[in-house]
């Protein structure tokens, strides 16, 4: 077993088994950050797959080396039940993973071969469906100020009936429900920065008016899905908000689309608690994309996203791992992220820096974007 396998789940049981955390640093004006991550997340890998068990080490890594993990509070794991997990997907598609797994797995789909399967990724994806339930619960509850969810496989592509992008249950709209059916929660919303359009939670919530998705992607690119123009049906009209941007897009179109489309419409809509799946493969490292964010553009969205959550609900807010498949852009976004989630007054050091190439200036579309999100409201 390799020292950073080793220290991961070394680092995981510590969190399960409620380790102690240093009264100091709340002292310090540290805030209360949960973790949820389970030794499971590890067992969902394939070799040489761009989504693989690498990731987490790689975070764990850059944690440890930067002695963050004595900060956050452990979340007790557990899988997420079939009931809850047919809030979002039909029992078939269940049975279906239920099959493919016990027969040893391989790709879902044998044609675009990007989501595969073995001995453990259905209790991986069931165990992120359950963390992310028991996370988003207890931050709501006000038992954290907020918490980030390490979870693998993902989830925002995984439709009702069919894996697609690397994901298999939709972990963040569960969350959003189980919020509702559990805490009474009328309105969620939840915030996509991952660089691909999240079309699986996009057509969970289509039809939904209590839960607000709101995507800023790349497109056209896969999964060619993402439109302006698609903005939820009938009462949900207008809680689905897509903001797509061709290659070129970086730091300042992401800033510029949170303060004058996102974050109007979440004061429009009014939430009582949000979830980011907090994707890093628009970093201009990344290699399956074409956006140009640094680190330091993400922690500033990610402040955005906090501060938002401040004004509107209480602080109630989640982030669960989404893309980023360039190992060292990963864990230093994630590390980013924790330290502004945190409250840490002194700057991150981001050790990539930016992109030497210009940002393509998208201001013009975002005028447009905003002029025609804000006119469409959800009815009463």
């Amino acid at each position: 077993m390799s020292i950073s396998r080793r220290r991961f789940i070394e680092n995981s049981i510590a969190l399960l088994a409620g380790g102690s955390i240093s009264s100091s640093i709340f002292a310090a004006g540290f805030k209360n950050i949960g973790i949820a991550l389970d030794p499971l997340f590890l067992k969902h890998d394939l070799k040489g797959h761009p989504e693989n068990a690498n990731r987490l080490h790689a975070i764990d890594n850059e944690l440890t080396k930067r002695d963050y993990w004595k900060y956050f509070t452990p979340i007790k794991t557990r899988k997420a039940s079939s009931e809850e997990l047919l809030w979002c997907h039909t029992p078939e598609y269940i049975k279906e993973l239920e099959i493919q797994t016990e027969m040893g797995g391989g790709f879902y789909n044998e044609q675009s071969q990007d989501t595969y399967l073995n001995q453990f990724s259905l209790e991986a994806a069931q165990m992120a469906a359950g963390a992310n339930i028991e996370l988003n619960l207890q931050v709501y509850d006000r038992k954290l100020n907020s918490g980030f969810a390490l979870l693998r496989p993902p989830g925002h592509h995984a439709l009702e009936n069919k894996a697609m992008g690397f994901c298999l249950f939709n972990s963040d709209v569960i969350a959003a429900k189980a919020l509702q059916k559990y805490r009474g929660v009328k309105k969620v919303a939840i915030i996509d920065f991952d660089v691909h359009h999240g079309n699986g939670t996009q057509d969970l919530t289509i039809n939904d008016p209590s839960i607000m998705a709101l995507s800023i992607h790349q497109h056209p690119f896969w999964p060619m899905t993402g439109f302006g123009g698609h903005i939820g049906e009938g009462k949900a009209k207008g809680t689905n908000v897509n903001c797509p941007f061709i290659r070129g897009a970086g730091n300042t179109t992401y800033q510029q689309t949170f303060e004058k489309v996102i974050l109007p419409k979440l004061r429009q809509f009014q939430p009582e608690h949000i979830i980011v799946f907090a994707g890093y493969d628009g970093h201009w490292q990344d290699p399956l994309a074409g956006h140009q964010l640094s680190v330091t553009g993400y922690n500033t969205i990610v402040k955005q996203c906090m501060d938002i959550a401040d004004e509107l609900c209480g602080g109630r807010i989640s982030f669960s791992l989404g893309g980023g498949y360039k190992l060292e852009p990963l864990a230093q976004c994630v590390a980013g992220t924790l330290h502004t989630m945190l409250g840490i007054k002194e700057p991150f050091i981001d050790k990539i820096g930016e992109d030497m190439e210009f940002e393509t200036d998208f201001s013009e579309e975002i005028e447009k974007m905003a002029a025609w999100h804000l006119k469409q409201v959800p009815e009463a």
